[in-house]
């Protein structure tokens, strides 16, 4: 993949790279003074730095574009689009999980295809626990007051939603955070895609290992450890992370798009459109079809008088050179 970092590098002197790193790095924070005196900064004052330094280099990003365009087909990685460290993603920090368009299409886009289109019918085909280490975080924060309310961007293509995310503006009922504060299921900062709880239990099982039937010492099966109902749980607890759920019998497989299917009804309806792009791509070389045709014709029909004449008295061998030849169409 190519960073916009490296990009933009091109365009950009010495100078100025110099004059982010110092403001960006060197500057003292007015609230990390706990960190000067020797003590440990906690937690939420490592994330408002992490987040101040964020909000600094996307104001000293540069404006223009840069002179020379990525590599066709390279992933553009925008770093100001990445979640910070302290979001808790674990993914490489060269690609925003949470951005539906960071893949290298496998095959060459048809022309008239969108990013839409592409986005919808994409199957994954990198390894289930490559794709785990993509989670983010669950974060949440307060109601946006007001409507009309704008939805969550990520997982986003056009307005249209492409792939299920976890939506942090949310109004936490009692109940919600009793199960937020209390399960292990929900305990956010210990949660592993391979070591899941279920609901209110504290016991921990293996994924896939315990979703699914198994086979003893004997040889025998068995039904899995994990019933249908907390399976599902599991599933839920995937989704809030903003992980697919790779353990589907038919997840690399993909699913047939309904617009890809065959229109239902009578075939009149699509017969006759089906028609007329056929008529259309037939008019696009009308002038070498209609030549066809005149020559087809002409060679169709019959002799001449005086053509025959000079078959009959020179020979088919000396007329061969002056008269032509008749072809019939096969029938």
């Amino acid at each position: 993949p190519v960073t916009e970092d490296a990009a933009t590098a091109f365009s950009l002197n010495g100078v100025m790279l110099r004059a982010v790193a110092q403001r960006v790095f060197q500057r003292p924070r007015a609230f990390s003074s706990a960190s000067l005196s020797g003590k440990l900064l906690t937690g939420a004052e490592r994330g408002a730095i992490e987040r101040q330094d964020a909000a600094e280099r996307l104001r000293d990003l540069p404006q223009h574009l840069p002179d020379s365009p990525p590599p066709a087909g390279a992933v553009i990685c925008r770093s100001q689009n990445r979640p910070a460290a302290s979001a808790g993603s674990i993914f490489p920090a060269q690609v925003y999980p949470g951005h539906p368009h960071n893949f290298t299409p496998l095959r060459h886009v048809q022309p008239g295809f969108s990013a839409l289109d592409r986005a919808v019918r994409d199957v994954a085909w990198e390894s289930r626990f490559d794709l785990l280490e993509r989670r983010i975080t669950p974060r949440y924060g307060a109601e946006c007051p007001g409507t009309p309310r704008r939805e969550i961007q990520d997982g986003l293509v056009n307005g249209v939603r492409v792939r299920p995310v976890q939506n942090p503006f949310v109004r936490l009922k009692p109940a919600q955070k009793y199960r937020l504060n209390t399960w292990q299921s929900r305990n956010w900062a210990q949660w592993s895609p391979t070591r899941c709880n279920i609901r209110g239990s504290r016991r921990r099982y293996r994924v896939p290992e315990d979703i699914g039937p198994y086979r003893d010492e004997l040889g025998e099966w068995h039904p899995p450890r994990v019933s249908g109902r907390y399976k599902a749980d599991i599933e839920k607890q995937y989704y809030m992370n903003s992980l697919p759920w790779v353990w589907a019998n038919d997840y690399f497989q993909g699913k047939e798009h309904f617009m890809d299917r065959e229109p239902r009804g009578l075939k009149r309806w699509y017969k006759r459109e089906y028609r007329k792009a056929q008529i259309a791509e037939a008019l696009k070389r009308a002038d070498d079809m209609i030549e066809e045709y005149r020559k087809e014709r002409r060679q169709v029909k019959r002799l001449s008088w005086v053509e025959t004449i000079v078959i009959e008295f020179g020979g088919d061998q000396l007329a061969a050179p002056y008269v032509r030849q008749r072809k019939l169409p096969k029938m």
